[in-house]
């Protein structure tokens, strides 16, 4: 089970991070733990956060459906063995993802928050992987010739 923050969880919800501590304070978000009097964790269930609604007012206007903001980090086993056989070994074989479209690739990746790995060789990723790195956290990746990239789960910018 992955936990994400307010501000994580009102991304994912579309709604402000004031609005999620409310909800909070509410206790209207189902399975939130304060750590050390301080922090908000917020477990995930199917991607989202679990809102219980209240019996009276407006329905509310936060997204259901399950967003794909989170990040995988993919490693190109090709390019591994190529790199090994001295054929090219300036290959990047590291590829942050998002959904199905590549956001970059490099030689070496630093996930700034949790993550988790995942090995599923009955049911592989759509691009064929069987094992493969989620995150919910932004992720810079190091390309020795490129430079430094930094992957967050909205926008792409460029460290120089």
């Amino acid at each position: 089970m992955m936990f994400v923050s307010t501000t994580e969880a009102a991304s994912l919800l579309s709604i402000s991070t004031q609005r999620v501590r409310i909800l909070l304070k509410e206790g209207r978000i189902q399975g939130a733990r304060k750590i050390n009097n301080r922090v908000w964790v917020i477990p995930l269930h199917q991607g989202m956060p679990r809102i219980h609604r209240r019996r009276k007012g407006p329905k509310p206007r936060w997204s259901s459906h399950k967003r794909c903001g989170k990040n995988t980090v993919h490693f190109n086993r090709n390019h591994i063995d190529r790199n090994k056989n001295k054929q090219n070994s300036d290959l990047t074989i590291l590829s942050v993802k998002e959904g199905s479209s590549n956001l970059a690739t490099g030689h070496e990746a630093e996930i700034h928050g949790p993550c988790r790995i995942v090995y599923q060789p009955e049911k592989p990723h759509s691009c064929g992987a069987t094992v493969w790195i989620e995150t919910l956290a932004a992720v810079t990746m190091v390309d020795y010739q490129e430079g430094v990239l930094k992957i967050d789960n909205k926008w792409a910018l460029t460290d120089e």
